[in-house]
């Protein structure tokens, strides 16, 4: 069960009221922990995926700090999360 570290700037630090958390996941995936804090925050996945599109909205971005690796760009809901990932939603 993953562990990870969110980060949350613009409007997500508005929907949450926070501008980061701890999050124990059973979640595998970005699109999976999307839907999870969907939950938490009703709407948050729809400023990341759009409905109409069911994929990433290009006008935010999910960006993942990970040891050992450079941080990289989420361009699709499938990628892999790992315990102790970084996580900024913006």
């Amino acid at each position: 069960m993953p562990v990870v570290y969110v980060k949350y700037t613009c409007q997500t630090v508005v929907m949450t009221g926070k501008f980061d958390e701890t999050i124990e996941t059973n979640e595998k995936t970005i699109g999976g922990l999307l839907s999870e804090l969907n939950r938490n925050y009703p709407g948050f996945k729809d400023i990341f995926i759009t409905p109409e599109h069911g994929i990433l909205n290009l006008r935010t971005m999910i960006t993942i700090k990970r040891v050992g690796v450079t941080p990289f760009g989420v361009f699709d809901p499938n990628t892999e999360i790992r315990n102790g990932d970084k996580i900024l939603f913006w």
